[in-house]
């Protein structure tokens, strides 16, 4: 059997160093005791770690009464170890050691996944879901911190605001609706959650938007985790070419008029970046899967339906609101990882249908995890005539939408009443824009 990688000696060199110098600890706060190779060393840094927490001096005498005390002096090879660490005492060159044990550690934690996929039974997907999810839990010191000095940095934003103020931008992705788009600013990273209840046209709007982004050229991912494949075209092909969607699909629905302006919408689509994936029932780690394989094929925006719908296998059955709060936190990660907008559709729980007003707001999502705290940005989708009661009341409303962009942590916050919902096509739009 192969030996894991370590290196002694950079363990020894750490500890002696540690032990000589207290202070050279504010250069370790990457290293785990687990990090460690030889058993011994996690002990003895282990110690040294809880000693300096309590504001305690540690050197050799005081680590070795220490561990006298808690019954581990013989389990580390007695004192006699301590002093063969110590006598080591090399040129403190503490970054160095840290950075060698953090790579063999990581080393180590990589070959114990792909040994126990290798002499794992399954096959297939399964197999790659557990190898995904097994190589996420390994925490890499790659990412370093990205600590500055102010001043090496503030000629580039001078430049950057100066830019900005000479030269005349886009303002970022365009949804389609230029004032939400205008107060959005929609690039980099950024978690834009779109909320409602049932029957709101959730689905309908990130459609639309995803429409909106592949008219301006922009490559979309879409992850219906909800609505089949076929439904999510219905509502593509019917927004393209006016015809209603509920003709789709019935024996004779379509007239010739009908069918012909269908084709030739059809036609338009051969030129369209989307990529869209209909699996259902996906845990949070298919999801993450999904979303780096889309980006990797030139996705510059995921839209992601819904929340509800995606699992957790770490998170216990009927913990709703916590599985909720961690996957999206995970993909609020993902998207700092990607450096792409995401868009991921959440339900609203049934507590707004209690009050008179039903418009959704903030508060409403209190029970739904923590979407308020991980999300950039929150859009609030309702259409008022769903609510109404007497048939007149409907007839007046019929149409009428609102977007509620309630949370925005790029700019101000702005609630757009001039939108129009076309039922037959299911189609969102400002009713500034020219036709239907």
């Amino acid at each position: 059997m192969k030996i894991q990688g370590h290196n002694i000696e950079a363990e020894q060199s750490l500890l002696a160093t540690l032990m000589i110098n207290n202070e050279a600890f504010e250069h370790c706060s990457e290293i785990m005791p687990i990090d460690f190779y030889k058993t011994a060393h996690q002990i003895i840094y282990k110690k040294i770690i809880e000693l300096l927490f309590a504001k305690n001096l540690v050197d050799l005498v005081v680590l070795t009464n220490e561990l006298t005390k808690a019954g581990q002096i013989d389990q580390i090879g007695g004192v006699s170890y301590l002093v063969k660490v110590i006598d080591t005492a090399p040129i403190m060159n503490t970054a160095g050691y840290v950075k060698i044990i953090k790579e063999y550690s990581l080393t180590r934690q990589i070959n114990q996944v792909c040994m126990k996929i290798q002499d794992s039974s399954l096959v297939g997907d399964t197999l790659l879901d557990i190898a995904q999810s097994e190589m996420l839990k390994i925490q890499s010191s790659a990412n370093q911190d990205c600590i500055v000095n102010v001043r090496d940095i503030i000629h580039k934003h001078i430049d950057r605001i100066e830019k900005a103020n000479t030269q005349q931008q886009e303002t970022g992705y365009q949804t389609g609706f230029s004032n939400i788009d205008q107060r959005l600013k929609l690039s980099g990273s950024k978690l834009i959650i779109i909320a409602g209840r049932p029957r709101m046209g959730k689905t309908s709007l990130a459609v639309t938007i995803a429409r909106n982004f592949d008219k301006t050229g922009v490559c979309v991912g879409f992850m219906s985790i909800e609505m089949p494949e076929d439904e999510i075209m219905d509502k593509w092909l019917s927004m393209e070419s006016g015809v209603d969607s509920c003709k789709f699909g019935r024996y004779k629905g379509l007239n010739k008029d009908e069918y012909q302006v269908l084709n030739s919408s059809a036609e338009s689509l051969f030129e369209s970046k989307l990529m869209l994936d209909e699996t259902g029932s996906l845990d949070i780690v298919d999801v993450e899967r999904k979303a780096r394989k889309m980006k990797t094929k030139g996705a510059q925006v995921l839209i992601i339906d819904q929340l509800s719908q995606i699992g957790n296998k770490y998170v216990k059955s009927g913990e709703t609101t916590s599985r909720y709060s961690v996957n999206c936190n995970r993909i609020a990660r993902l998207k700092k990882e990607l450096k792409i907008p995401i868009f991921l559709l959440a339900q609203l729980n049934r507590d707004l249908e209690k009050r008179n007003n039903k418009e959704p707001m903030l508060s409403d999502l209190k029970q739904t995890g923590s979407l308020e705290e991980d999300a950039d940005a929150i859009l609030f989708v309702h259409r008022p005539e769903e609510y109404a009661v007497k048939k007149e009341e409907r007839t007046a409303l019929r149409g009428i939408a609102v977007l509620n962009l309630a949370k925005n942590r790029s700019g101000p916050c702005y609630r757009d009443e001039r939108i129009i919902f076309v039922q037959k096509t299911t189609r969102f739009f400002e009713n500034t824009a020219k036709g239907i």
